[in-house]
């Protein structure tokens, strides 16, 4: 849970303050950005997202990097710090991540919502930051309007409190399920925040992978 809050409070404070003589755009600049954005996920495009995530390098690659972190702190204690405890660790965390998609993708498609994250298309440090600091709990509906995320809620929740009240060592339980869940939620807010001020040129040719 530390260290989520660190990472996310580093994040954040690496964005410069907007200035506090910031003028809010006209209502019609807002209107024409959010037609520039691109148009929420199909069906078809969400079903290629759930399997990338899932079983492509991203959901391996997320398994790799907290298994390697949580191996560092010693959690779960009952797992040792060799390889045998690696590859346990290795295998929740895929496990964990594959349910996690699987509800999210199932909640999304059930709502009608696409909880991917988008770029605003607004102009000033201010809006783009509570833009990435609100987009891990909103979705865009099929007509491009915005609402609470039930598909991202739904998945992170499984994807802490399943693993945590099944296959974790004790003395975790649910309990500790709903904190890690909380703690997942602050990573999403800081990768949001990172993505949303990263440059250009770092992500444009990743913009149109369906990942």
């Amino acid at each position: 849970m530390r260290l989520a809050l660190l990472c996310a409070a580093a994040l954040i404070a690496a964005v410069p303050p907007a200035a506090a003589e910031e003028s809010p755009e006209p209502a019609e600049v807002q209107a024409s950005s959010v037609a520039e954005q691109p148009p929420p996920l199909t069906k078809h495009e969400l079903l290629r997202k759930y399997v990338w995530s899932t079983l492509g390098p991203a959901g391996a690659l997320h398994a790799t990097v907290t298994s390697a972190l949580e191996q560092c702190l010693g959690a779960p204690k009952a797992w040792a710090q060799d390889g045998q405890g690696y590859a346990a660790r290795w295998a929740s965390e895929y496990g964990a991540e594959a349910i996690g998609n699987t509800t999210k993708y199932a909640v999304a498609r059930m709502f009608h919502q696409d909880p991917s994250f988008v770029r605003c298309e607004c102009t000033g440090k201010s809006r783009r930051l509570g833009h990435a600091l609100t987009s891990p709990f909103k979705a865009r509906t099929r007509d491009g309007q915005r609402e609470f995320s039930l598909a991202t809620a739904a998945g992170l929740t499984a994807q802490e409190v399943i693993p945590a009240a099944t296959w974790y060592p004790a003395p975790r339980g649910v309990h500790d399920g709903f904190d890690h869940a909380l703690s997942g939620v602050l990573s999403k807010v800081a990768v949001d925040v990172f993505r949303e001020f990263v440059p250009d040129s770092w992500t444009k040719k990743f913009t149109r992978k369906p990942i």
